[in-house]
């Protein structure tokens, strides 16, 4: 039986593959099931970034329909509550810095479930598409709440309206994809990229992600005092002065975490 997910460890980066090529990595209730209980695991060792990838030439052709198609509304509902949802969940509030690498296409639920990383990078083929209008739906991976807040309502709406294709250059161009990279070089990049972040203060990565996706839902003083209660509890830590002693003495920092 073919692995569905692919799981590789590189330094401090895991990398989390879906692995149904022969579909554009659609996704059904085990792969979101074995992504999420893959992101969970990866809380309790030592990964320091997670990468989220599809095998073949594609990120995700979103739901697979085959298991759509024929169930009664409340089987979808349970479907979307008991496996998707979750899963988008642990992704969007893993504690580490979680990156899309999206190399072809990424539509319908993996265009939401790209959404819900922290960073999207790129390949030149890369195509983001919010298709649930074409099947007559509207997004289902949380699209409406996590694509305003990365490209604004209005091109929010446009997607989810139309549900046109946005290449890699326009997803670039309103904020959707932090980085084009080359299709031939891509996985590379995206690894070179990954252990970049995976090298900085683990504690600074988490509360700083946890500072800013609480800053979405709060007011301006309460995240200026949040901010200052995440400082104090770093400089209160095992890496608290790490970072001034390693540029003063001109050395690489050694985080503890």
């Amino acid at each position: 039986m073919t692995n569905i997910l692919l799981h590789e460890r590189i330094e401090g980066v895991t990398l989390l593959t879906l692995n149904r090529p022969e579909v554009r990595n659609a996704l059904n209730n085990p792969i979101v099931d074995a992504l999420r209980d893959a992101i969970l695991a990866c809380e309790s060792d030592d990964t320091r970034c997670i990468v989220i990838t599809g095998a073949g030439g594609a990120f995700s052709s979103g739901a697979d329909l085959k298991q759509a198609a024929g169930s009664a509304p409340d089987d979808v509902f349970s479907i979307l509550t008991e496996h998707y949802a979750p899963c988008q969940q642990v992704i969007r509030g893993a504690s580490m810095p979680v990156i899309a690498a999206v190399d072809g296409y990424a539509a319908g639920f993996g265009c939401d479930m790209a959404c819900a990383c922290d960073l999207r990078l790129v390949s030149e083929r890369a195509r983001f598409a919010e298709l649930f209008i074409r099947v007559g739906l509207i997004p289902d991976g949380g699209g409406t709440y996590l694509l305003p807040r990365i490209v604004g309502l209005g091109r929010a709406m446009e997607m989810m309206m139309t549900g046109m294709d946005v290449a890699a250059e326009e997803a670039y161009r309103i904020g959707l994809a932090n980085k084009i990279l080359p299709t031939g070089t891509f996985r590379e990049e995206v690894v070179n990229y990954a252990l970049h972040i995976s090298r900085q203060s683990p504690g600074a990565l988490k509360r700083g992600k946890a500072a800013m996706l609480a800053a979405l839902e709060s007011s301006f003083s309460d995240s200026m005092r949040r901010e200052a209660e995440h400082q104090r509890a770093i400089l209160s830590g095992p890496d608290g002065l790490e970072g001034f002693l390693a540029f003063l003495e001109k050395r690489a920092p050694v985080w503890k975490g």
